[in-house]
């Protein structure tokens, strides 16, 4: 029988690496029964004594899983800030009578705009990962744009439609595996972008309209 009072916390564990975990996530997870993440996340903690559930992706078999532990105290990791196209929205929607708990994270635009030396003041954040944004109609009325990208929406086909849309001048910076020790992060105009021919498929995009 599930637990209509069941204990969530998501807890946002930044771009990956440990250094950018904050000390209250760890606390969290010293106290969870059950670690739900997945593997790179779950690794980052071996020496938790919780039940260790790998998350798949598939949205389906996460709300299995916490539905066979809603007696348990369940700690759920999630990549970047929990405010920021994690799994916190399915989770409230998905258990809204649940204590859902947040602790946030340092979000992926957060560093890479940092590590760029830029700010995000008057900047579009948002993700392509799974869904198609019209960003190319957005370019005027910000001055930068941060897109999380996929497989099929990758820095490759963003270039191409700044190409054909006219825009192959404005700057690309396309950061992968941020923060760890292989991270890369390439700054090019879309039209010089377009000719790499790397795997960058999961990673992080700010467009930046020229000054």
């Amino acid at each position: 029988m599930i637990n209509e009072t069941m204990n969530i916390c998501i807890c946002g564990i930044g771009p990956g690496h440990v250094d950018y975990i904050y000390k209250a996530v760890f606390a969290e997870v010293d106290k969870a029964q059950v670690l739900i993440g997945g593997k790179r996340q779950l690794d980052i903690f071996p020496h938790s004594s919780a039940i260790k559930c790998v998350f798949d992706g598939k949205t389906a078999h996460l709300k299995e899983t916490i539905q066979q532990n809603s007696h348990l105290y369940m700690v759920v990791l999630v990549s970047g800030d929990t405010g920021f196209h994690s799994l916190r929205r399915f989770l409230v929607d998905a258990f809204p009578k649940a204590n859902i708990k947040l602790l946030p994270g340092i979000s992926s635009f957060q560093y890479l705009y940092a590590k760029l030396g830029m700010g995000y003041e008057n900047a579009l954040l948002t993700s392509i990962h799974g869904t198609d944004v019209d960003f190319i109609n957005k370019l005027a009325d910000y001055d930068s744009l941060f897109l999380l990208t996929d497989s099929k929406n990758n820095y490759k086909s963003i270039a191409n439609r700044l190409i054909d849309c006219g825009y192959g001048h404005y700057m690309m910076f396309v950061g992968k595996n941020l923060s760890y020790p292989n991270e890369e992060i390439i700054s090019l105009p879309a039209n010089e972008i377009f000719k790499l021919d790397d795997s960058f498929l999961l990673c992080s995009v700010i467009i930046k309209k020229p000054n």
